[in-house]
C-alpha cells in the first residue's frame, strides 16, 4: 500500500507515518518546505508542498498512492479565523478533490470531537453533529465544516472517504498539552481541574494512528504519568471545581475570556476537564475491529520521556 499523508510532521501525523512505515507500507509525506521533518519516520518520502495547492498539483504528488490520509490541521493555534478556516476546510476539500482526481482507492479524513460543541452527556455518532458551537471556537466550526466539504466531494466523485474523530491528543511531538503538564510537573506542582479523578476525552497519538483510544484516562493519572517519565513527582494541586465553573460563567457574562480568538474556549475547558469523557469509541471498534496497540500508563511515560529529552531537555 502506498499511502499520501498530510500532516506528517505534527502529531498525529508523524505517529501514523511510523505506523505505517513499520507495517511495510510506502508513505508518500506531503510537507511545507519549511517544515521540520525531524519527526517522519525513516523510510518516508517528502514531497514540498501546501494542502493549499492548486487540486492538479496535489493529485500530481499523489499519482501511484492508492491511499490519502488528511490529517493536517491548525488545532487551537490561536490564528486568525480566516487562516483557520482556509486550512481546516479549504484544504481538506482540496486534498479530497486532488484525490479523487488522481485515482485513490480510498481517504481518511481526520476530524475532531470538537464539531460535537460542548456535551451536555454521552456523546452518539449516530445523529450528525449539529449542538450550537461557540462562535470564538473557530476550530471545532471549521472541523465541522470540513467534514460536509469532504463528505460534498465524496458524494460528487464517489471517492470512498471515512471520518475519524479522535478526542485531544497527546503523545510525543505533542507541543500543546503534553508540554504544558510537563512544564508545570518540572517547577515540582502540577494543577487539576477539579479533583481530577473524572476520565477525560483524551487519546495516545500512538493508539489513533490505528484508530481511537477505549481506555478511559483521568486528569491526575495524565498528571502523574508523563510526570514519571520525566523523572519527576510533582505535588498534584486541584483547582476547586465551583471556582472554574463560576470564572467560565462570569467571564462570559461580561463578554471576556482569558483566551484569544482560535484557542480553546474556557467553557469547553470546564466542561470537559470537569465531567466524564462523554466520547464512545463503540462504533469505530466495531466496524473496525479497533483495539489500542498501546495502554496509557505506556503511552504516558513515553510522552515524558520525550519531553524531557526533545523541547524541555536542560531546561528548569
Amino acid at each position: 500500500m502506498r499511502v499520501f499523508l498530510t500532516g506528517g510532521t505534527g502529531l498525529l501525523g508523524s505517529h501514523t507515518a511510523r505506523r505505517l512505515v513499520s507495517d511495510g507500507h510506502e508513505v508518500v509525506a506531503l510537507c511545507r518546505p519549511t517544515s521540520d521533518v525531524s519527526a517522519l519516520a525513516d523510510g518516508c518520502r517528502v514531497v514540498a508542498g501546501d494542502v493549499l495547492d492548486p487540486v492538479d498539483i496535489l493529485a500530481e504528488a499523489m499519482s501511484g498512492c492508492s491511499h490519502v490520509v488528511h490529517a493536517a490541521a491548525l488545532v487551537y493555534s490561536g490564528g486568525r479565523r480566516e487562516t483557520v478556516w482556509s486550512v481546516n476546510v479549504e484544504g481538506a476539500k482540496a486534498v479530497m478533490e486532488a484525490a479523487a482526481l488522481a485515482g485513490v482507492g480510498h481517504a481518511v479524513h481526520v476530524s475532531s470531537v470538537a464539531v460535537y460543541g460542548i456535551p451536555c452527556g454521552p456523546v452518539s455518532e449516530d445523529p450528525a453533529p449539529d449542538a450550537p458551537l461557540n462562535r470564538r471556537d473557530s476550530y471545532g466550526r471549521s472541523k465541522r465544516e470540513a467534514e460536509r466539504a469532504v463528505r460534498d466531494v465524496e458524494n460528487r466523485t464517489g471517492l470512498p472517504v471515512t471520518v475519524l474523530r479522535p478526542a485531544g491528543l497527546y503523545g510525543e511531538h505533542d507541543r500543546l498539552l503534553s508540554m504544558r503538564i510537563g512544564r508545570m510537573a518540572r517547577r515540582g506542582v502540577a494543577f487539576t481541574l477539579g479533583p481530577g479523578r473524572n476520565t477525560i476525552p483524551t487519546v495516545y497519538a500512538g493508539n489513533v494512528a490505528d484508530a481511537v483510544v477505549r481506555c478511559p484516562l483521568t486528569q491526575r493519572m495524565m498528571v502523574q504519568g508523563i510526570a514519571a517519565g520525566m523523572g519527576a513527582s510533582p505535588v498534584v494541586l486541584p483547582i476547586p471545581s465551583t471556582l472554574i465553573r463560576g470564572g467560565a460563567y462570569v467571564l462570559r457574562r461580561i463578554g471576556m475570556s482569558p483566551l484569544r480568538p482560535g484557542r480553546v474556549p474556557l467553557e469547553r475547558v470546564a466542561a470537559l476537564s470537569l465531567g466524564e469523557n462523554p466520547y464512545s469509541s463503540v462504533r469505530i471498534r466495531g466496524e473496525l475491529g479497533w483495539t489500542p496497540p498501546h495502554r496509557h500508563e505506556d503511552a504516558l511515560w513515553r510522552t515524558g520521556r520525550w519531553l524531557t529529552t526533545g523541547p524541555l531537555a536542560g531546561k528548569e
